[in-house]
């Protein structure tokens, strides 16, 4: 009896070791990569490998470096091409592999999480990787380090404010902007005659009791919604098969937040700072499941000023596929809030920036294919919507550059709860440019937030005009 006893406490001593290996209580917060002439550094280590080339593919191949845990990787190279990569590491007792893409660059540093990331998964070894050119040029490539880092899970919504607002991502949507809270307007949800009514101090407006004074502004019902990049390419081609939505063919189509499904996109790095936030992510390909997901990745950095969100935005194409042969409509962002904010206003005079209160009104906008996609040309390059009074509340979108708006309000006065950013019904713009994207060629656009009544949204803007 006493050996059992023995041998069962030794073997909870061990699987207990095992379990927590995964659970280490210090997390990286530096991620430094390595390097040594003509030699491979993993963690600083020189490592024995075995490298083979063939046409246009070189692999490394690792013998004898360390198992520690590690959550996320970097890589440190040399390359005039655009490159596809592939990471091999031993996870749960399985070898897995996942895929990577690689700019041009001289001594870049490329950074991306393990899948799984999110769900605490930890790979324990690398085993190989490897590397082929994707644009067609002859192979010239070169590896000069690896790091391997443990970085703390986050939380799938993570937070930065001001003494104005709260901005909120969520990873699980490729790090697409879910959430933005106005501090210092008094704003409340207020549900009158079953419907949800939002605006400063609501409930006085309405006669009505405050069902929330912390109100969400953005729609974040599901992946299609939200504040988010998405681009449309080629249709159906040689190189690509078109996935279907609403019954119809669908173009090739990365989106930020996911796919029809409501599936996640891949969150491939994360930075977090006091005043903004860095995400890259690898979009979904939206009428598609998730494992056809998109050879392409979106950055976008998030930050607070005065009166104003901006968010930098970036997106790179590694696929290859033909551009379409004809321009596509792109949202260069599609933007969704809470449909309580139904009233659309914009300036479109030809006096901009003179404080002209010449402002267009759109009361009854419905959705928006079935209202033939409407588009408005605003001068000052802004626009918002706002509540029932021309006082009310607001958020609104400002682009700087000369492009018009697309926009419309789905499901009407349909909010019937306190919390109208989980509903259906929501309200839409988009600042609309015609043109077909190529691989291999960074597209980068910004955009910026900001909320009020329409008098302070637009004095806010006129700041960075």
């Amino acid at each position: 009896m006493e050996k059992i006893i023995a041998f069962l406490i030794s073997l909870i001593t061990v699987l207990n070791s095992f379990i927590f290996s995964f659970f280490p209580c210090s997390f990286d917060n530096k991620f430094p990569i390595s390097t040594q002439e003509d030699a491979i550094m993993i963690n600083g280590e020189t490592i024995d490998f075995e490298k083979t080339e063939l046409q246009n593919k070189i692999s490394y191949i690792f013998k004898n470096n360390s198992a520690d845990f590690f959550n996320y990787f970097g890589i440190k190279y040399s390359t005039p091409s655009y490159i596809k990569g592939v990471i091999s590491y031993r996870q749960d007792l399985k070898t897995l592999s996942e895929e990577f893409f690689l700019e041009p660059g001289e001594n870049a540093e490329f950074f991306s999480f393990i899948d799984g990331y999110l769900d605490n998964k930890k790979a324990s070894k690398v085993l190989s990787v490897s590397f082929s050119a994707l644009d067609k040029s002859d192979l010239n490539f070169e590896l000069s380090g690896i790091g391997l880092f443990n970085r703390e899970v986050l939380d799938n919504e993570i937070y930065i404010e001001n003494d104005e607002h709260k901005l909120g991502i969520t990873l699980n949507w490729g790090g697409s902007l879910s959430y933005l809270e106005d501090k210092n307007s008094s704003v409340e949800a207020v549900i009158v005659d079953g419907v949800t009514k939002v605006d400063s101090n609501a409930s006085k407006r309405y006669n009505a009791e405050a069902q929330s004074k912390n109100v969400n502004l953005i729609n974040a019902n599901d992946t299609g919604r939200l504040v988010q990049q998405s681009y449309y390419g080629t249709s159906e081609c040689e190189q690509y098969t078109s996935g279907y939505y609403n019954n119809k063919k669908w173009n090739y189509n990365p989106v930020q937040g996911g796919n029809m499904y409501n599936e996640a996109a891949k969150i491939v790095d994360v930075r977090i700072n006091d005043d903004d936030i860095y995400i890259k992510c690898r979009p979904l390909d939206w009428a598609k499941p998730k494992e056809d997901i998109s050879p392409s990745y979106m950055e976008a950095t998030y930050s607070l000023s005065k009166g104003l969100v901006k968010a930098d935005c970036r997106f790179v194409d590694f696929s290859g596929y033909p551009p379409s042969d004809t321009t596509r409509t792109q949202e260069c962002p599609a933007f969704y809030c809470v449909e309580p904010l139904n009233r659309f206003v914009y300036y479109g005079g030809d006096k901009p920036w003179t404080n002209d209160q010449n402002l267009s009104y759109e009361n009854d906008l419905i959705f928006w294919p079935d209202a033939g996609y409407p588009k408005f040309n605003s001068t000052e390059n802004w626009s918002a919507f706002i509540g029932d009074f021309d006082d009310s509340f607001g958020i609104g979108l400002y682009v700087p550059k000369n492009a018009p708006f697309l926009a419309g309000v789905f499901a009407r006065g349909n909010c019937e709860t306190a919390d109208p950013a989980t509903e259906g019904p929501t309200s839409y713009i988009a600042v609309v440019e015609r043109y077909s994207f190529r691989s291999f060629n960074p597209t980068t656009y910004s955009f910026y937030l900001s909320t009020g009544t329409t008098d302070e949204i637009r004095s806010n803007f006129e700041t960075i005009k």
